[in-house]
């Protein structure tokens, strides 16, 4: 009875050690459908920026963490439209969050400034700090996982955000991993895209690996003046299937021909895992 007992408890390890998955070093644009969210993981330290909307966040994290890990270092809410924002306050309910990165508001949108002040709130009631985002900030995630904030811009002691649209007062970031780097520009359009491009003119800042195509792949991002300063290896597009705005645009399509290309809609959760000294790219 003794040893039937060991062999099944043994067994039983075996199969629970299976299903634990381990720390991992990885980008993934989760599948959120129409919306944001990426994941930077480097073993138990990790970046979450933005979590698309509704719950769908929590079965992707779900997916990608090991079970025992709940805690995420620094999130980021690159701007207050739902398909951005709305997921990140499941995960403070659920998760230990270290560093809250938050968005300025251009202007006073009854909804969205209704939604940035319900999560100060939570933030502030489960006492996790919380800074506003601004060009020029960087965060140290591990020695090997670091985040410049690129935007948004200032002008006149004001956030410059044309047309006074939140996707344009957006958190712009460069992530570099290791030898790995990536440009998240949200859903910046092309007024900011060329603010962008004129800032580091000459510098290599937006020279980078992987690209998230901006605004879901509209017509509106994503520009050709963008894509010249990134010179990506790799573009991302994420973006729910069959969704109401006809994302990604053909003419954006078009102007990614050249260049390996991702879409959530089409492949899932979009994945870039370090094994050794190398950077794994999705399978097709």
């Amino acid at each position: 009875m003794f040893r039937i007992l060991v062999i099944t408890l043994s067994l039983l390890l075996i199969v629970g050690a299976w299903f634990v998955r381990a720390p991992e070093d990885k980008v993934v644009f989760l599948d959120v459908g129409q919306g944001d969210s990426i994941l930077l993981q480097d073993g138990t330290k990790q970046v979450l920026i933005d979590g698309g909307q509704g719950m769908t966040i929590l079965r992707r994290l779900g997916e990608e963490l090991p079970w025992f890990d709940r805690r995420i270092d620094v999130v980021v809410a690159t701007h207050p439209d739902r398909d951005h924002l709305e997921g990140l306050v499941h995960v403070i309910e659920r998760y230990e969050v270290g560093l809250v990165l938050l968005p300025q508001m251009p202007h006073t949108s009854q909804l969205q400034s209704a939604w940035l002040e319900e999560l100060q709130k939570l933030l502030e009631s489960r006492k996790i700090a919380y800074r506003f985002g601004w060009q020029g900030q960087h965060l140290k995630v591990s020695d090997e996982l670091q985040v410049q904030l690129l935007g948004p811009f200032a002008e006149k002691g004001m956030i410059f955000a044309p047309g006074g649209k939140t996707n344009n007062a957006a958190i712009l970031a460069r992530a570099d991993f290791a030898d790995l780097s990536l440009l998240l520009t949200a859903d910046a359009e092309a007024s900011i895209e060329k603010r962008l491009t004129g800032a580091y003119n000459g510098q290599d800042i937006l020279n980078v690996d992987i690209l998230k195509a901006g605004h879901h792949g509209s017509k509106t991002s994503t520009t050709p003046a963008l894509l010249a300063a990134a010179s990506p290896s790799a573009v991302v597009i994420s973006v729910g299937q069959d969704n109401r705005y006809g994302h990604p645009h053909p003419t954006v399509l078009g102007r990614l021909a050249e260049v390996d290309l991702w879409r959530t809609d089409e492949a899932g959760s979009v994945r870039f895992v370090r094994q050794g000294d190398e950077w794994l790219a999705p399978a097709r």
